[in-house]
């Protein structure tokens, strides 16, 4: 079976391949003072952002199946839900999940995913969907998934999408040989019924993500979303 691979280099220089998506896709994120933050290293958020529709019936397939992995590590998933072209979010989002068609940067139709080195203020994780979809052998071109097609699709994107979210938070960390965290996952790793994320790789999450600093009582941050390949 032919392996695609799940993640770009997350090394891979921003001058290169980074600019700015859909001519300028302003980042909106929002701390109300009395949000309560979580004890450090249990949870994780994500806001889910789909700026150009490309996984519209979805959403609560890969929720679902981002949750489940996470908490096999003892993660729970705080989640919020990209609005426009931009997101509020009631807690400190540390990840943006963001689906796009495709890498821009004209990169193999191998990379599912990549996390961009060096993004301080807001943590990205790209999905290209497309590309996704072409390893799960659908037709890519087709502008919608087909109705059949989108529980396995959701399921796939939603396991490219928890691997990046681990690159976004661990960077350094290198590849696991084999489960979540290979640098390879085929049509099968993101069918099976289960996906692991190994032992090592799940430390240095839980690691990083307890030494990320407390939510202010009130932040904002507004900026724009470098983009990979435009």
């Amino acid at each position: 079976m032919r392996e695609l691979s799940a993640t770009g280099d997350p090394a891979r220089p921003n001058g290169r391949c980074a600019a700015t998506l859909l001519a300028g896709l302003t980042v909106l994120l929002v701390v109300p003072a009395e949000a309560g933050s979580p004890p450090a290293g249990t949870s994780v958020g994500l806001v889910w952002f789909d700026p150009e529709d490309m996984l519209p019936d979805g959403f609560a397939e890969a929720r679902q199946e981002i949750d489940s992995i996470f908490r096999g590590i003892g993660v729970e998933v705080r989640w919020s839900r990209g609005q426009g072209s931009r997101y509020l979010s009631a807690g400190r989002p540390e990840v943006a999940v963001v689906l796009v068609a495709e890498d821009r940067s004209h990169g193999p139709r191998s990379v599912m995913g990549l996390v961009l080195r060096g993004e301080r203020t807001t943590r990205v994780a790209w999905v290209f969907v497309n590309n996704v979809r072409a390893a799960l052998g659908h037709r890519p071109l087709r502008p919608r998934p087909s109705p059949e097609q989108v529980p396995e699709l959701a399921r796939a994107v939603a396991r490219v999408a928890a691997h990046e979210v681990v690159h976004a938070i661990a960077p350094e960390e290198p590849h696991a040989r084999d489960g979540l965290m290979s640098e390879a996952l085929s049509r099968h790793c993101l069918l099976r019924e289960r996906a692991i994320i190994d032992p090592r790789c799940a430390f240095a999450f839980l690691s990083r993500l307890a030494a990320l600093p407390p939510a202010r009582d009130a932040y904002i941050a507004v900026g724009t979303v470098s983009f990979p390949g435009f």
